[in-house]
């Protein structure tokens, strides 16, 4: 069965189950342990930046990344989050590809930056804390 869609310029014919209308399920990790899952469309990635958009702002509304705090910003090393496995439920074409790993190198991306911020946070706050021993009472 095709649906078809007739222009004043020409006459297009689609199957029923169009790709467009079917959304592709995205795991991300491994499969026994998932980061996230989210589900893409054809339209989502129609466009190579838009795609990449698109993605990322569906990652991040159900992706869950370890909290960087001033007492834990030197456990891990900047950017050593580890997607292990990028999982389509079907076969897919480049565009899924492109915006899902542009999408989670954004991600990474924005990770580092705050793991980074936090880190001179840190820096700064032990060197303001160590740097002025001055006896108070000499500079009035």
């Amino acid at each position: 069965a095709h649906v078809v869609l007739q222009t004043e310029q020409s006459v297009l014919r689609a199957p029923l189950n169009a790709r467009s209308a079917s959304m592709v399920r995205v795991t991300i990790g491994k499969q026994e342990d998932p980061w996230c899952e989210i589900d893409l469309t054809e339209e989502d990635v129609e466009d190579w930046k838009k795609g990449v958009d698109i993605a990322e702002e569906k990652l991040k509304e159900v992706i869950q990344l370890p909290p960087i705090t001033l007492e834990n910003c030197h456990e891990r090393e900047d950017g050593d989050l580890q997607w292990d496995e990028i999982t389509f439920e079907e076969e897919v074409n480049g565009k899924y590809w492109h915006a899902t790993i542009m999408a989670l190198h954004r991600i990474r991306e924005e990770f580092v930056k705050k793991q980074r911020k936090m880190k001179h946070l840190d820096w700064y706050m032990t060197m303001k804390k160590t740097s002025d021993k001055r006896n108070a009472k000499y500079y009035v």
